[in-house]
């Protein structure tokens, strides 16, 4: 690598530019996005629903079906991060410790970022107030089934993050 620059585009992202020597074709550059790292949950209550969040999202133009979940203040660790967004947006306490899953990489060619992924066995907390613009659906394990099948639910990290809680024996489609 002969150079690196970067450029806040806004608290959120930041343009990174790197110029590299690659044999046989000479200097190129390669542009990325640094931002912060996302965290998101997949919980189960004491029932066996699980939560999801409804909200429109401008990259996308439309309201998403998304997992709870946010972005990692570095003076936070994501565990934390994890059970508080929890709690703000799906109005539930874990219960016992959160599990984490796995850490991968949203997008290698692009995003410079990493992905938490969590499990969390949860249960109401009493006089919650949900967020403003952030609906909270619960779901049986057939209907989040179902909703990923038919592209209801279409947010391929937390579809990943699912795929892991079934490899991780968290989560089960027919429990």
């Amino acid at each position: 690598m002969l150079s690196v620059e970067r450029r806040e585009l806004s608290p959120w992202a930041t343009l990174v530019s790197r110029v590299i020597e690659r044999p046989g074709s000479g200097l190129q550059t390669y542009h990325s996005l640094a931002q912060s790292d996302y965290v998101s949950v997949l919980a189960l209550t004491v029932d066996g629903r699980v939560p999801l969040v409804r909200q429109y999202r401008p990259a996308v133009q439309r309201i998403t079906l998304e997992l709870p979940g946010g972005l990692l203040d570095s003076r936070e660790p994501p565990e934390t991060v994890a059970v508080r967004e929890l709690e703000e947006e799906a109005g539930l306490r874990a219960i016992g410790a959160p599990a984490l899953l796995g850490k991968l990489l949203p997008d290698t060619g692009r995003l410079e970022n990493r992905f938490w992924c969590y499990f969390i066995r949860a249960e109401e907390i009493q006089g919650w107030q949900p967020e403003m613009n952030v609906e909270r659906v619960l779901v049986t394990r057939g209907e989040l089934r179902q909703a990923i099948l038919d592209g209801g639910f279409d947010h391929a990290l937390h579809i990943a993050l699912v795929g892991l809680a079934v490899l991780h024996g968290h989560f089960a489609w027919d429990a």
